[in-house]
């Protein structure tokens, strides 16, 4: 049981080299979209408030969701009221959000601008954030963020790997930021930056932003009890995750000191059910990562345990402070207006 499923073993499979030949095809198919919305050919809608786009080329696994939270509490600090849109996929980033942050207006919906209509109906956010929207041209942004994967920035493209666009893509973005970066060395970073260099060659150079997801606490399903990171320091626990990067999260545990006795890894967004718990090791605390606790509920015999992150900044915090604080600056502006308008009418009845 627990047979480990990679990324990297999924692209190094032989039926990933048949599939080749389609994977070119999909590139090929996404460059032509994109160029067709470059050029103005297909249309897009411009929504009445700064956006920022938060993405990958893969299809997940970077750890775009914990940099989304991160941006929505530095916002929410400086009072700025925001919204998200998400495709909604699986339904678990959704409550995982919703958990975080009740204040947020999200909307849900694959049609990002059928959402956005429905966002505005209740009212203007001040900054919106459109959630795995790279590849969503329909709405045009601001900034476009795009998360790399240190352990693997690049790829090929489904359904022969797990890459929606082709490298190239990157000369799109506005912000890339290195992610996962605790499990390479500097050397590797390095390379993955100057090839990022080289793809964007001729347009303007990036900052050097780079992060990684830092263990925060752990959550008991049962009774919701909250434990520290250092609980898990010297404990024996079984993993459980349906995500597209599970060996990630079996890093992570590592890292805190946990002994992992055995893995159950599903595919990404997996409907959990009680059958899937009966086959767990007994005696043992079960860890599971977020995404997967919001669709799991405590079985009886089994000891469940989330385990929650946070984003961390390696380099670069203060670039990604200066991007957010662009995009919040028109809200601020409107603010400080009126009073400025009142000090100006005040001055003029005093003469």
């Amino acid at each position: 049981m627990g047979r480990e499923v990679t990324v990297a073993g999924f692209l190094d499979g032989s039926w990933s080299l048949l599939l080749a030949p389609l994977g070119w095809i999909w590139r090929g198919v996404a460059r032509i979209r994109s160029f067709l919305f470059a050029r103005g050919w297909k249309a897009r809608v411009r929504p009445p408030t700064p956006t920022l786009s938060i993405g990958n080329l893969a299809v997940g696994g970077t750890g775009k969701t914990p940099l989304l939270f991160e941006a929505l509490g530095r916002l929410a600090a400086s009072e700025i009221k925001t919204g998200v849109l998400s495709r909604g996929y699986g339904g678990d980033e959704g409550v995982m959000l919703r958990n975080r942050f009740p204040d947020v207006d999200l909307e849900e919906d694959p049609d990002r601008v059928r959402g956005l209509a429905a966002m505005l109906e209740r009212g203007k956010p001040d900054v919106l954030l459109l959630d795995d929207g790279f590849q969503h041209f329909q709405l045009e942004r601001d900034k476009d963020v795009v998360l790399l994967d240190a352990q693997l920035p690049w790829g090929r493209c489904l359904p022969s790997g797990p890459f929606r666009e082709g490298r190239e893509a990157l000369r799109r973005a506005d912000c890339v930021i290195l992610s996962r970066v605790g499990a390479v060395d500097g050397n590797r970073r390095e390379e993955i930056w100057r090839e990022v260099d080289a793809i964007r060659k001729g347009l303007p150079s990036l900052s050097r932003v780079e992060g990684d997801l830092a263990l925060r606490d752990l959550r008991c399903l049962a009774d919701g009890r909250v434990e520290a990171a250092s609980w898990l320091d010297g404990s024996s626990v079984f993993l459980a995750a349906g995500v597209a990067r599970p060996e990630s999260f079996r890093r992570l545990c590592e890292r805190a000191g946990a002994v992992v006795t055995g893995v159950d890894w599903k595919g990404d967004h997996h409907p959990w059910k009680a059958v899937d718990q009966e086959a767990w090791v007994k005696g043992y605390p079960i860890l599971v990562t977020e995404k997967d606790a919001v669709k799991m509920e405590a079985c009886e015999g089994l000891d469940i345990w989330e385990v929650r992150v946070d984003w961390a900044f390696h380099k670069g915090e203060e670039d990604w402070q200066a991007l957010l604080e662009s995009l919040a600056l028109p809200s601020r502006a409107a603010r400080i207006e009126p009073l400025w308008e009142a000090l100006d009418s005040n001055a003029g009845t005093q003469e």
